[in-house]
């Protein structure tokens, strides 16, 4: 892991003491990084009490629970640690919830290493159900979705992604063709009440047996389902543009949801 670290503010024992244990915490959260930079703001009295008031940072390449990121800079606030501990050699542990704003971007290679992730198996596992529950009774699409295998949809199904301009599509090829059916679906996506990706004009896609050409099937029953992230996310930006995915907005960071802490 590279990285560079920079507190702004801050007397001796500060500056020794504060960016090593946050950069050590940080590589408790990341499974890979590179050039990982970061500057801490704030006044002696500030920091000597636990609380920083400002934390920039940027990075490459970085990995967070399976989710590739191919660069990401964010700004976190008001972040209350325990400072004491830290001076005696204590991991840095977060004492309280702050906001952490940035904006991230993967390539469409990035995406498709992050559909391998445990993380997103299952949220993708949990959007094909509620998706196959929208549809119409008896439909062949419905037939399709209701028998994908419990949960464990990585060891059936092999998931890729295209990135092209306002559009993505997803395809999932099972592993065992004779057992299972194909899977792909084309949308665009919008941001609705910051916290929920909402689809636009989805399509069911095919390939005609006679040229290999794919057909696209709108689903309007699906235009407008949302996928709730959280409360704790509020999203500013998704751009879907070509072999790319850029994302904006603040998350709200919880002390029992550090992991390494």
């Amino acid at each position: 892991m590279a990285s560079s670290s920079s507190p702004s503010n801050g007397n001796g024992i500060i500056s020794r003491v504060l960016p090593p244990a946050i950069r050590f915490w940080l590589s408790t959260q990341l499974e890979q990084v590179n050039n990982l930079q970061f500057q801490i703001k704030g006044r002696d009295r500030e920091l000597l009490s636990g609380h920083i008031p400002e934390v920039s940072l940027s990075a490459q390449k970085a990995i967070y629970q399976g989710i590739h990121l191919s660069h990401a800079a964010a700004t976190a606030h008001t972040i209350r640690i325990n400072l004491k501990q830290i001076l005696r050699r204590q991991p840095l542990r977060l004492l309280a919830p702050f906001p952490i704003s940035g904006d991230v971007e993967l390539t469409e290679a990035d995406f498709n290493a992050s559909l391998q992730s445990p993380l997103l198996g299952e949220g993708l596992y949990d959007f094909l159900r509620l998706m196959a529950n929208s549809q119409p009774a008896a439909t062949p699409i419905k037939h399709m979705l209701n028998n994908l295998p419990e949960r464990n949809l990585l060891a059936q199904y092999c998931p890729s992604a295209e990135l092209i301009a306002d559009q993505i599509c997803l395809r999932l090829q099972p592993i065992e063709p004779q057992a299972l059916a194909a899977i792909a679906i084309s949308t665009q996506l919008s941001i609705h009440n910051g916290h929920c990706l909402r689809l636009d004009h989805p399509c069911w896609l095919s390939e005609t047996a006679s040229d290999q050409a794919t057909s696209a099937t709108p689903l309007p029953e699906l235009h407008g389902f949302e996928i709730d992230l959280g409360s704790q996310v509020t999203l500013t930006k998704c751009l879907i543009a070509h072999k790319k995915l850029q994302l904006s907005g603040t998350i709200r960071v919880l002390p029992g949801e550090s992991g390494g802490g």
